[in-house]
């Protein structure tokens, strides 16, 4: 059954820990990840190898091979990438201005910069890629406020928005390319692809600094073949979701690597009729939630619980205090998709925890199509929904765009374009208070996504959900287990 963008957007997976692999750190993922000390585990042996589909486009913005689209991150950059915690960091740009009114951005291109095979980079592949981004599904979301791009010097973009974002160099990650007709396109980044491989590119800052001259890649053109393409040690690392009913196939000895992601998983309310129609019964609602438990019990650990919709990776966050409200004597009922268990899962204990703060719920357990049927007659009180928020943290969608299945809601919108024209930390706090006061929603948690790693074999990776690969010149490749720590002990 083909899904529009709409239910597209609000596709969800649960998943369970993945079976036979172990977490390296239980830190924050905002912090960067530190090697576990090695213990006895199989010994491993072999060439460093990553996986691709050779029978997909290998382009960064109109692919849709998700295999391959991971590997891209080593092979192409964008003007910006985003850290771990979201924050924008200049790569091929050199800076960028925003005008008064806030709605026209220049972006200066860095200079002295050229493509694998030694084009020099200008504006005018960075206005192409952009252009192309606008109307390709990975990106088109993201740029709908842009109204034009366009080349106004030879190292110069300018782009204009609809609205003001102070927060818009967030965006603006994406890839940029050197088209090529009738081939993949070309990149900037560290590696480019060669035949099956992964070769150095010679034109990189990097060029000789990275742990891997070449890196082979294993054929693969369907999950299970990608799974025991890594179970069996061919492959030496994979990312994957904890979240995605595909992260269940995978075992054997490897290192879990999470990493911050802007998926939201969230209590959704019907605010415009029932029970939840009542600010201070949400209020109350989102105060019964233990969402520490629901992350650590749940979830295994892969989320950074909160309630408020701006990741707690992102940086600190003002206090927001209103009065959490004092539950009625009100029956209430949450939907909930039936086809992923660790989802089910999730639901029952949020009623379990309302029902502990004087609640009367009842999960109603549904199939994709009559859940979604649900969320757009508005038949429900409750619903467990996930979404994933641009990098800005842009909640629009969910409170007056496409996904604001509970009603709309204007107050808290105004408030948040307040913050997304300044970037002020007084319009942040307003936003939140005024969030925190109507509860359109009630976030539960920023869930993480996971690196497989070979067990050892591997150190120094840092993933973030734009590359999981990031990093790579900081990376230290062991060609066994044995060998990492006979160094190691001749380090010492």
């Amino acid at each position: 059954m083909r899904l529009g963008p709409k239910l597209l957007a609000l596709a969800l997976a649960g998943a369970l820990l993945l079976g036979g692999c172990t977490s390296p750190t239980q830190e924050q993922s905002s912090a960067p990840p530190v090697s576990p000390t090695a213990t006895a585990q199989p010994i491993q042996a072999g060439v460093f190898s990553l996986a691709w589909d050779p029978q997909q486009s290998f382009h960064p913005i109109t692919g849709t091979s998700g295999v391959n689209l991971e590997l891209t991150g080593l092979v192409f950059q964008g003007l910006y990438e985003l850290d771990q915690s979201f924050h924008p960091q200049p790569v091929l740009a050199a800076g960028a201005t925003a005008s008064q009114d806030g709605r026209t951005w220049t972006v200066e291109v860095a200079q002295g910069v050229r493509f694998s095979d030694g084009t020099p980079l200008t504006a005018a592949q960075v206005v192409s890629s952009l252009e192309t981004a606008r109307t390709a599904s990975r990106y088109q979301s993201r740029l709908s406020a842009v109204t034009g791009v366009r080349q106004t010097g030879e190292y110069t973009v300018e782009v204009t928005l609809s609205a003001p974002n102070a927060n818009f160099t967030a965006l603006l990650d994406i890839p940029v390319v050197a088209e090529r007709e009738g081939q993949n396109p070309l990149g900037t980044g560290p590696y480019r692809l060669g035949d099956g491989a992964l070769e150095q590119n010679p034109n990189s800052s990097l060029a000789g600094s990275l742990p891997a001259e070449n890196i082979p890649l294993v054929a693969v053109s369907t999950p299970d073949a990608r799974m025991a393409a890594f179970d069996s040690g061919e492959v030496w690392m994979t990312n994957t979701e904890f979240f995605s009913p595909g992260a269940l196939g995978y075992s054997g000895s490897c290192e879990v690597w999470d990493y911050p992601t802007t998926q939201l998983l969230y209590l959704g309310f019907h605010t415009q009729g029932g029970a939840c129609g009542e600010e201070t019964l949400r209020r109350a609602v989102s105060a019964a939630l233990n969402r520490e438990s629901l992350v650590q019990v749940q979830l295994s650990g892969h989320g950074d619980p909160t309630d408020l919709p701006i990741s707690p990776v992102w940086g600190e966050l003002p206090e927001v205090e209103v009065e959490a409200g004092a539950p009625a004597a009100a029956t209430l009922r949450l939907v909930v998709n039936n086809d992923n268990t660790t989802r089910v899962q999730v639901a029952r204990q949020i009623a379990v925890q309302l029902e502990g703060a004087g609640f009367t719920v009842t999960v109603e357990e549904l199939a994709w199509e009559d859940y979604v049927s649900a969320l757009e007659r508005g038949d429900f009180d409750l619903y467990l929904g996930q979404v994933q928020l641009t990098p800005d943290f842009d909640l629009t969608p969910l409170l007056t765009g496409a996904l604001a299945y509970g009603g709309a809601q204007s107050q808290v919108q105004s408030l948040l374009s307040a913050w997304r024209g300044t970037g002020g930390e007084t319009e942040r706090k307003a936003y939140l208070e005024g969030f925190a006061q109507h509860s359109p929603l009630a976030p539960i948690c920023f869930l993480r996504g996971s690196l497989l790693v070979r067990w050892g074999l591997v150190s120094g990776v840092a993933p973030t959900q734009a590359n999981p690969y990031a990093n790579v010149a900081e990376w230290t490749i062991w060609s066994s287990v044995k060998d990492k720590q006979s160094a190691l002990q001749g380090d010492g």
